[in-house]
């Protein structure tokens, strides 16, 4: 039984510590949504709006940039269901690049780029 018992504590303990990043909950959260691809991006807040919480997110996958972006966008969407949002505002992008080099196995120099994207938006709740 105490096994049990330290064995659900540990797992509860892990799954807490897993979450994936900060949101700041600024209104009421509803249920989440299933499917996170169905909440909409936004280019602006429509009048009678709730706002549910401010969420951020990045990606610095190292494919392309454009990859990149979508990748942060779905974390946004999925933050944002999970949080009873079918919508999100997005208020702050940011693109930083950083060039550097890597060493290959035969011994040579490879130039890349990482390029990273970093996203903040509004989570909300239109009818």
């Amino acid at each position: 039984m105490t096994k049990t018992l330290i064995l659900i504590l540990g797992i509860s303990l892990l799954s807490i510590g897993c979450t994936s990043g900060p949101e700041l909950v600024t209104g009421y959260v509803r249920p989440p949504i299933e499917d996170y691809r169905t909440v909409r991006v936004l280019g602006r807040l429509p009048q009678g709006a709730e706002t549910i919480a401010a969420v951020k997110a990045s990606s610095d996958s190292g494919f392309s940039r454009q990859r990149n972006l979508d990748h942060t966008i779905n974390e946004l969407k999925k933050k944002a269901a999970r949080l009873g949002a079918n919508a999100i505002v997005i208020t702050q992008r940011d693109s930083p690049s950083q060039m550097g080099t890597a060493q290959t196995s035969g011994g040579g120099l490879v130039v890349t780029n990482n390029e990273r994207e970093r996203l903040k938006a509004i989570a909300i709740w239109i009818d």
